[in-house]
């Protein structure tokens, strides 16, 4: 079940048994939170389980069928549940949650499941399941509406070209920043109306961020500005990848623009062959894919491959990175 049919089913009864599953952090906190919050527990009255200690499955059972003695219900979370994944047997389990008591509920948080497994099942039938997947970029618009309606905020065209160009940098996209920021430019904006202006004031500027203005810099041909950028972001050397990886990605773009183009496509038409959030981002993509040669995207992108792994083992420098976007500023 996707997270918002799983935040709606949670406002009916609830079940006894809850598997969140996916990578997407923020989608189960706020399940786990809502749950919680329904069943009015106190926190220092759950039993917390980390399974990925290695503990016998025999005490993840025994938590599960204690009977509360000091509070009325027994609540269990179990994180890392590798079980519905990895290999074995877990027949007791089984049996147990196919019989869980009134008064427990528990809630099982696994990165990966397999959903051929008996367990997996058991719970779909018996309780609930949530797949917290992470957003696409071109998906983020969905949660942007809804974020903005919980804020009673709105945000005109501007403001949302604004925030797709940003977000569209990201490697991976993080809703619990989105989140944070949204709620501060939220709390700075007096009416309604959110702008790109209160956007650019109140936007912490994440890493990602100088690397899309090093990629705009490149498209402009400007060679001495894409360099400086470049150069102040190297100070970090925990950065290299992330500005390898997204130039990588950025040249990936440039060369499948360059092919649907030709095809017959229109810019504004490769929102979903460049995974992008918006017709915006892909014609100004699409449009710069014009000013570059088949060519030196291609070496480029080899280049780039090169330089990845090379810088991984050692044998490659800062100064192989300069010299890739000096190739394409020049083109």
């Amino acid at each position: 079940m996707n997270f918002n049919d799983f935040m709606k089913e949670l406002d009916g009864e609830l079940k006894h048994v809850y598997l969140l599953s996916g990578k997407e952090n923020f989608y189960i906190d706020k399940a786990r939170d809502k749950i919680l919050s329904k069943l009015k527990v106190p926190r220092q009255d759950i039993f917390k389980i980390d399974y990925k200690d290695k503990m016998p499955i025999s005490d993840v059972i025994n938590m599960i069928e204690t009977s509360p003695l000091f509070t009325p219900l027994n609540v269990v979370i179990v994180r890392n549940a590798t079980f519905f994944s990895g290999e074995g047997k877990f027949d007791a389990l089984e049996k147990v949650l196919n019989n869980v008591l009134p008064t427990t509920y528990v809630i099982f948080i696994a990165e990966s499941v397999d959903k051929r497994r008996k367990l997996y099942k058991i719970i779909s039938k018996v309780g609930a399941t949530l797949e917290a997947e992470p957003l696409r970029v071109w998906e983020v618009g969905d949660w942007l509406n809804e974020k903005l309606k919980s804020l009673g905020k709105i945000m005109n065209g501007q403001a949302r070209r604004f925030f797709s160009e940003r977000i569209e940098v990201f490697p991976e996209i993080s809703l619990w920043y989105l989140e944070n920021e949204l709620d501060k430019v939220a709390a700075y904006v007096s009416g309604n109306e959110i702008t790109a202006v209160a956007l650019q004031k109140t936007l912490t500027e994440p890493p990602e961020l100088s690397n899309f203005a090093i990629m705009d810099a490149i498209n402009a041909k400007q060679t001495e500005k894409a360099v400086l950028i470049l150069r102040n972001q190297l100070r970090d050397v925990y950065k290299i990848p992330l500005i390898i990886g997204l130039l990588v990605r950025h040249v990936r773009q440039l060369m499948l623009a360059k092919l649907f183009l030709k095809r017959g496509m229109k810019s504004k038409e490769l929102t979903k062959p460049l995974e992008v959030s918006s017709s915006y981002i892909a014609q100004k993509i699409g449009d710069a894919s014009k000013t570059y040669t088949s060519k030196i995207l291609e070496e480029s992108f080899l280049e780039l491959a090169d330089l990845d792994f090379n810088f991984k083992i050692g044998r490659a420098g800062t100064e192989a990175l300069e010299k890739i976007v000096i190739k394409l500023c020049r083109r």
